[in-house]
């Protein structure tokens, strides 16, 4: 999904327990991933763009998450909740000014 302006909502994708790749760009309205905690089989995960996505602890433990793409999403702060993705093998923190050494440590230790 791309640029999807009227998007805030992704309540509905636990459901959908194959998903496996999910990418959404652009859609600024989008805040709240925190539904795709129930995703256990998502492995790709593209949220480049997203604005309005602050918070990924959400993410924290999924087993199966191998690529996460934040690239522009500027309201992401603390991604010390990805240190439990213990198969995150690539993650895109481009353009997220808000990310600290701090708080990136502790997922960058792992690499």
């Amino acid at each position: 999904m791309a640029s999807c302006y009227g998007l805030t909502d992704v309540s509905a994708l636990p459901g959908c327990a194959k998903l496996h790749t999910l990418v959404i760009r652009y859609c600024s309205t989008v805040t709240d991933i925190g539904a795709l905690a129930g995703c256990a089989g998502l492995h790709t995960l593209e949220l480049t763009g997203c604005r309005g996505v602050t918070d990924v602890s959400a993410l924290a433990g999924r087993a199966a998450l191998h690529s996460l793409d934040l690239t522009g999403c500027y309201g992401v702060a603390d991604v010390s909740a990805l240190a439990g993705c213990g198969t995150l093998h690539a993650l895109d923190l481009t353009d997220c000014h808000g990310v600290t050494d701090v708080s990136a440590r502790c997922v960058a230790s792992r690499y």
